[in-house]
């Protein structure tokens, strides 16, 4: 299964871009995802961030069903 993910903010200058396709064996839930995308960024571990499928924010808990757009939101300031 693979499907798009886009970093935002300090998150995409840990990653070192922007957006990647990124290829999981089987099925993934959002905390099986995360648990992999701070695997291959170490950086990430300690910084908070919201993952959105699809344009939804989701719990660690919801299934990444294909063909999905995966989002990694840091903590946006507002004005």
């Amino acid at each position: 299964m693979s499907f798009q993910v886009k970093y935002f903010g300090m998150l995409a200058e840990i990653a070192g871009l922007s957006d990647e396709v990124w290829t999981a064996a089987g099925g993934l839930t959002v905390g099986q995802f995360r648990t992999q995308v701070t695997e291959k960024y170490p950086a990430m571990r300690d910084k908070k961030f919201k993952i959105a499928v699809n344009q939804k924010i989701s719990e660690d808990f919801v299934p990444i069903e294909a063909p999905a757009e995966i989002a990694l939101l840091p903590p946006f300031a507002g004005g």
